[in-house]
């Protein structure tokens, strides 16, 4: 299928746990080195709860943009001011080391 056709953007999340009632991860973290060399034809956001404890800088720097809404969650639907506060710091962290590596090259 086209995606460009019918969507601006698309979500990579992981697959639905089985018995899920709810679309989506619920709060799993798919491994994202499946999307090594990935191109996609539009902007996606990459989804993941665990971001903010699991990931490392380079895991987020292929997507453009993430979801990391349960990822900072002690509870469904309570966001924990120091979890979006990792979050924030390995966003950056990813950042400042693509844009070194773009002038290293």
């Amino acid at each position: 299928m086209d995606y460009a056709a019918v969507a601006d953007r698309l979500l990579l999340d992981a697959k639905a746990p089985k018995g899920a009632v709810l679309p989506g991860g619920n709060g799993a973290t798919f491994d994202w080195t499946i999307l090594s060399g990935f191109r996609s034809p539009l902007p996606y956001l990459l989804s993941g709860a665990s971001i903010p404890a699991t990931s490392e800088p380079r895991l987020l720097r292929p997507a453009p943009g993430v979801d990391v809404s349960s990822g900072v969650e002690t509870a469904p639907g309570k966001k924990d001011a120091d979890l979006i506060r990792a979050f924030v710091r390995n966003a950056r962290r990813a950042a400042a080391d693509t844009l070194i590596e773009k002038v290293a090259s």
